[in-house]
């Protein structure tokens, strides 16, 4: 089946064979007994106030407008929780793991509160003071339990009294 697009405003809704040379409708490529009739308009649908379009304005010949959309600021409980836990992944002080940890903590609930950003850092701030403050717990631990087990070793090797 041949298909071909009319140009705007043609009212013939017969068949596609018949055309013109320019693709408007003549009488004479009207099918005997055939009726015009007008083509309907399609307009989009809108439901509810259409939205605003934003575009530049100009006066004159000075530059565009160019209206800005303020950005909400970051927490700076998060920024705090991630530096503090950071510094306790990368070094054995395991207490700026625990007070990142604090941060974190009260940086989400500011965020949910205020509306701020930084959630994903009070997050990761999370994440790395749980997992460094437990990595050093149990590095002391293992560190510790290697210093008994030598200090009891040594005691057993000598006789098994500690005088």
């Amino acid at each position: 089946m041949d298909t071909r697009q009319l140009p705007i405003g043609s009212t013939y809704t017969g068949s596609n064979r018949s055309s013109a040379a320019n693709g408007s409708v003549s009488a004479a490529s009207v099918p005997a007994g055939a009726t015009v009739v007008p083509a309907p308009v399609h307009m989009p649908a809108t439901y509810g106030n259409p939205a605003p379009v934003h575009t530049p304005v100009t006066y004159g010949n000075a530059a565009p407008v160019v209206i800005y959309q303020q950005v909400a600021p970051t927490n700076s409980a998060a920024i705090v929780s991630l530096v503090l836990t950071l510094i306790s992944f990368v070094s054995s002080a395991f207490f700026f793991g625990i007070v990142g940890i604090i941060f974190g903590h009260v940086a989400r609930s500011q965020i949910k509160k205020r509306g701020e950003q930084g959630n994903g850092m009070a997050v990761a701030g999370l994440w790395l003071g749980y997992l460094s403050v437990l990595f050093w717990i149990g590095f002391w631990l293992v560190y510790f339990g290697i210093v008994a087990v030598m200090i009891g070793v040594g005691i057993a090797a000598e006789g098994g009294t500690v005088s």
